[in-house]
C-alpha cells in the first residue's frame, strides 16, 4: 500500500510531463506497430498510456491497478515472478526500473522470457552502479546493474540475441521540455539515441537491455 501511495503522490507538473514525453520516445522508437505489448510495473503508467489499445499494464498494487483501470489505462494485477499471460502471447515488453528492486531477477527475466513470442522483443532499463549515492537514495534498491551483469543475466533467463547499451544522455532535457515543449524535448531524446551515442555521450546511470526472443 506504501508503495501505491508513494506513486501517485508524486509525479506531477514538469516531472509528469518529462515522464509522458520519455513514454512516448521509447514507444515510437522502439514498439510502434507491435502489438499486444507488456508494461509490467508501469508506475504511473507513462509508458502505457501512450497506446491503451495495445498495451496491457501489469502491477502488484491493488491501489494503483484500482486507480489506472478508472483512467483507461488497461491494467491488471499482477506479480513480476508469475505474469498473468499466456505463454508466447506478447510481441513486447518494457520494463522500467523494477528489477534493482526484486530478490530474484532472473526469475522476473526468464518469465519476460516465456511470455513473448518468437522475434518477440524486450527493452528492460536497470540503474547502474556509476553514481552509488544516487541508487541508494532509494532504500528499496537492492543491486545496481553492469553491462556484464545484464548480459548474465539476460542469457540465464534464455535470451541468446540481446545487446546492453547505455540511457540516452538526458542532461538539459528537462530544460528543453519547460522552455520549449514536448516536440522538442522528443526531439532532444532522438537526437541523444541516434546521434550523440555514437560519439559516446550517453547516461551511465542506466543501462538498456534489449532483447529477442
Amino acid at each position: 500500500m506504501a508503495y501505491g501511495h508513494y506513486i501517485l503522490r508524486t509525479g506531477g507538473g514538469l516531472v509528469g510531463e518529462f515522464e509522458n514525453v520519455l513514454g512516448a520516445f521509447f514507444y515510437q522508437s522502439r514498439f510502434a506497430g507491435r502489438s499486444p505489448v507488456l508494461d509490467l510495473a508501469p508506475g504511473r503508467c507513462w509508458f502505457a498510456r501512450q497506446n491503451p489499445a495495445a498495451i496491457l499494464a501489469v502491477d502488484n498494487s491493488p491501489e494503483l491497478v484500482d486507480h489506472y483501470s478508472r483512467t483507461g489505462i488497461n491494467i491488471r494485477l499482477g506479480d513480476a515472478y508469475e505474469l498473468p499471460v499466456a505463454e508466447n502471447h506478447l510481441e513486447g515488453v518494457f520494463c522500467c526500473w523494477l528489477l534493482e528492486h526484486l530478490s530474484d531477477p532472473q526469475r522476473a527475466l526468464s518469465e519476460i522470457y516465456r511470455v513473448l513470442r518468437a522475434d518477440g522483443y524486450a527493452l528492460v532499463i536497470v540503474p547502474t552502479p556509476h553514481d552509488m549515492n544516487t541508487f541508494y537514495d532509494d532504500y528499496t534498491h537492492l543491486r545496481p546493474f553492469t553491462p556484464t551483469s545484464l548480459k548474465q543475466l539476460a542469457e540465464d533467463a534464455g535470451f541468446t540475441r540481446h545487446r546492453e547499451l547505455f540511457f540516452p544522455f538526458t542532461r538539459g532535457a528537462m530544460h528543453v521540455l519547460r522552455y520549449f515543449g514536448p516536440k522538442a524535448a522528443m526531439k532532444y531524446l532522438r537526437f541523444s539515441d541516434r546521434v550523440l551515442r555514437r560519439v559516446g555521450i550517453v547516461n551511465r546511470n542506466n543501462l538498456m537491455l534489449e532483447a529477442w526472443k
